[in-house]
């Protein structure tokens, strides 16, 4: 079987009419599209929908469903990347030699960033049930993700038993909680919660990094920098802070951040620990890397990326799980059966990386 960790959809308009609750259902997520044919989400007075500044500014259209200017980059048809058709899904699925996939969102990739935690709550809770709905339509080939946002902790906190309750079999947040880091006091009852569910935690890649995300303008650097901080700040909050010694329950998945920067930032944090004057051991009793042996730490990696074997070799076979990016524009397609035919890899680790690190971490 292989398994694609980390696969994703375009939410759509009708999720949020049909499944938010009255009070909040008025402040709702809406679509607007320009003359030109992108589509643009507007939420809480937020949206890319701007005037760019230089050329190359912004990611037009990127989180929403198709409009005419993207839909052929996409390489997917609209009932596809929607989830409202199924079968053309489940056929493409079949294309790329994908047996099970775990849907995370696209426009709600960001929504841990958004300033009012209680209408981004309410915006999840409305996505949560809408997924698992359609997910329990082909639950042997698609597996739901929920989503919280850690700005209403308390709010996040409840909707973990009710995830569970729809049959989800981890939650994503993201790296950081706008200015804030993950270890962060405030998000205690998230991870207490978690660690009483035993509910994986997913952090996935965003581009809201504080500073950061405005220090570019155009989209090449940002989408560079800003696109991988996230990431690096969550594992360092993970690795770095007692987060797993005071919830002992807790696995940790970081995703779409590609796996070369892992070596060398594991490292730095080695280096960092052993020397005294940074005063680690007032927070953590052994080096970072020690988590990395504990069955509690994965990453996603993408079939194609020149340095896994490297890195399987250097850090460890058990931490990678297989994720497509599926249907992203930026993605390569096939790298399901590109990694099933690497040679640079032995056959026992490719399915350990296809197939059974995804099982460890999703639990099931």
């Amino acid at each position: 079987m292989i398994i694609d960790a980390d696969g994703h959809f375009f939410e759509t308009e009708e999720i949020y009419e049909k499944y938010m609750e009255p009070p909040l259902r008025n402040y709702r997520p809406r679509l607007l599209s320009d003359d030109q044919g992108f589509n643009f989400w507007v939420v809480d007075g937020q949206t890319p929908y701007k005037r760019p500044s230089i050329r190359g500014a912004g990611a037009p259209g990127t989180a929403a469903p198709p409009g005419k200017a993207i839909q052929s980059a996409r390489r997917a048809s609209v009932g596809s990347q929607t989830l409202t058709n199924l079968k053309e899904r489940l056929d493409d699925l079949d294309k790329e030699g994908i047996d099970l996939q775990f849907i995370y969102p696209s426009f709600l990739l960001h929504v841990n960033a958004w300033p009012d935690g209680i209408l981004a709550n309410g915006v999840c809770r409305a996505y949560n049930t809408w997924l698992a709905e359609v997910c329990k339509m082909a639950p042997d080939r698609l597996q739901g993700v929920g989503v919280v946002s850690l700005q209403d902790p308390e709010g996040a906190a409840k909707e973990l038993a009710r995830i569970k309750e729809l049959g989800m079999k981890s939650v994503m947040i993201n790296g950081t909680v706008g200015a804030k880091r993950l270890d962060h006091p405030d998000h205690d009852p998230f991870f207490a919660e978690a660690n009483r569910l035993k509910m994986p935690i997913a952090v996935h890649f965003s581009l809201q990094f504080p500073v950061v995300d405005q220090m570019f303008e155009h989209h090449f650097p940002n989408r560079v920098l800003a696109g991988i901080f996230p990431i690096m700040a969550g594992l360092t909050s993970v690795l770095c802070s007692g987060l797993l010694d005071r919830y002992e329950n807790l696995t940790f998945a970081f995703l779409e951040g590609g796996i070369s920067w892992v070596p060398a930032h594991v490292e730095r944090m080695d280096d960092h620990f052993a020397n005294p004057r940074y005063g680690a051991r007032d927070l953590i009793s052994h080096p970072p890397s020690d988590y990395l042996k504990s069955g509690r730490i994965f990453f996603g990696c993408e079939g194609n990326e020149s340095f896994l074997g490297r890195v399987v070799d250097e850090i460890g076979e058990d931490l990678f799980m297989f994720s497509s990016d599926y249907p992203h524009a930026d993605r390569t397609e096939g790298t399901a059966k590109y990694l099933k035919e690497r040679d640079d890899i032995s056959a026992t680790v490719r399915a350990k990386l296809l197939e059974d690190n995804a099982r460890s971490f999703y639990g099931f």
